[in-house]
């Protein structure tokens, strides 16, 4: 468990849910013709964030996917995009390792089947500009 402080992240949003997986590969799609990191304005480094909030439940639920950057929350959205705010507060925190997407699946895969007291507010993967991939959950 890991202490993190409050960030927003300024990107592109989707509705998804796991038993409709295929709506985060589009929206990656989309996010890399984009340009990827290079399309977040004013994004404070190269640091790419997927956020899992607005859930309608537990993980078995619609959610909101959000692909973008860290940024300074004070900077205006541009048309098209979204920010989110996720809190501070106490993550879990699982370290990916292997082939993308696989070995993220398999992270995922591990946090569903674990007993973790959720806070459903917002967790996220980072995708470091250094190619260290972490998960993060919001737990209690």
């Amino acid at each position: 468990m890991r202490d993190a402080d409050r960030l927003t992240v300024l990107g592109i949003a989707t509705k998804a849910s796991n038993s409709a997986p295929q709506e985060i590969g589009d929206l990656w799609r989309r996010f890399h013709a984009m340009g990827g990191a290079q399309s977040i304005p004013a994004r404070r480094n190269d640091a790419v964030y997927c956020v899992y909030c607005e859930y309608e439940g537990d993980f078995t639920k619609p959610y909101t996917v959000l692909i973008g950057c860290e940024i300074d929350p004070a900077v205006a959205v541009p048309e098209g995009f979204r920010t989110i705010e996720i809190e501070a507060g106490k993550f879990a925190v699982y370290q990916v390792t292997g082939e993308l997407p696989q070995s993220l699946f398999e992270v995922w895969a591990e946090i569903w089947n674990t007993p973790l007291d959720r806070r459903y507010q917002a967790d996220f993967d980072r995708y470091g500009d250094d190619g260290v991939v972490t998960v993060h959950v919001g737990v209690r």
